[in-house]
């Protein structure tokens, strides 16, 4: 009896953590900047990390534990590249602004000599 609703328990948890990541789901497409998708992405991470934790403790297998550990690395793993990836375009953008920007003074400083 007791164990029935222990593992109802952890259903409803399943169902609930699915409702949580449809969620961050959204908010890694809507996002309306790129950090609110990194960390919808993280925590994506954290919830699948937290949901085959509980498929071990329902199953009763301790390797699938480690399935959860090593998925765990992975997510930080891929959130640490995107934004070194993210950083890298964003200095190029702003290396690209500052050279228009000099270009423009330039341009300005010039006229004025001409005026």
């Amino acid at each position: 009896m007791a164990e029935t609703i222990y593992n109802g328990f952890i259903i409803c948890m399943l169902v609930l953590l699915m409702v949580v990541v449809f969620g961050y789901f959204v908010r890694t497409i809507i996002g309306p900047h790129f950090a609110d998708r990194i960390l919808a992405i993280n925590s994506i991470s954290t919830v699948v990390m937290l949901f085959i934790s509980f498929i071990a403790v329902m199953q009763g297998e301790n390797y699938i534990v480690d399935i959860a550990l090593i998925y765990a690395v992975l997510g930080f793993i891929s959130v640490v590249i995107l934004c070194k990836a993210y950083l890298r375009s964003h200095k190029k953008e702003k290396a690209n602004d500052l050279a228009n920007l000099k270009e423009q003074l330039e341009n300005v400083k010039g006229e004025d000599k001409n005026v």
